[in-house]
């Protein structure tokens, strides 16, 4: 594996020298909107609509990220806890998670704002890496359809270590590709509880970057063991990577 440039040491974070990247609703979001997709999700799995894709996010924001290996266990939760509230079937749980996921066009994607500046202030001068609890298969497409496939050094998916983020693994597994110590690396992404209490649990710095894209919002709860927990840098846009690096 190659590596780049180290960072120089004239900007503001020149102890660092690897930033980390999560790609959903950090760096890029669906250009399908949930609730477009939503109603034909139900259409498609011949469910008669009880929830709003607003419904289906608020139950999504009261839950934790299951300790399972991808995203399939909490979506199925957060369908049959919409079902419960408002009148559904829970039953029918798996088959809307899977019409949604048919409907949903994955090479539909886009750059949120700031992403491709803050991808080329990273790749000036740091080593670059992903860390996402997306699937290989399902994240390959995006990345490919933003022409960004190539510029990760490493690339860390769900479904290729043991526990996703917010546990620590997912994290270390990047830095040691990349031989890189926790204290000398930062980590751009948009949950608090994936992205900030997982990277700070593995000892990293980090760059917060609420908000923006279509997923539901999750809860902003500390992770396991109570840790206070709080990013290095809160970012109001991807834009703002570009002076903290330097």
């Amino acid at each position: 594996m190659t590596g780049r440039p180290r960072n120089d040491g004239t900007g503001p974070t020149r102890d660092i020298d690897a930033v980390l990247f999560d790609l959903d609703d950090t760096l890029t979001t669906y250009e399908q909107d949930g609730s477009e997709i939503l109603p034909q999700a139900f259409d498609r799995a011949g469910v008669e609509p009880f929830c709003s894709y607003a419904d289906l996010e608020a139950v999504a924001s009261e839950q934790p990220f299951p300790r399972d290996r991808t995203h399939a266990d909490f979506w199925i939760r957060a369908f049959e806890r919409a079902a419960e509230r408002h009148g559904g079937d829970p039953a029918d749980a798996r088959a809307l998670y899977e019409a949604f996921g048919a409907v949903l066009a994955r090479d539909r994607v886009e750059f949120l704002p700031g992403a491709e500046a803050a991808l080329a202030s990273a790749r000036d001068g740091y080593r670059v890496g992903l860390v996402t609890n997306g699937e290989r298969t399902v994240q390959a497409v995006k990345l490919d359809s933003l022409g960004i496939a190539d510029i990760f050094e490493t690339e860390v998916y769900v479904d290729e270590v043991s526990e996703p983020k917010p546990a620590p693994e997912p994290f270390e597994t990047a830095l040691t590709e990349l031989a890189v110590p926790a204290d000398r690396a930062l980590y751009v992404g948009d949950s608090f509880h994936h992205d900030v209490c997982g990277a700070v649990r593995a000892g990293l710095r980090v760059a917060w970057c609420p908000g923006g894209g279509t997923a539901p919002v999750e809860a902003r709860a500390a992770p396991p063991g109570g840790e206070d927990v709080a990013p290095d840098h809160t970012l109001e846009s991807l834009h703002e990577l570009a002076d903290l690096l330097g």
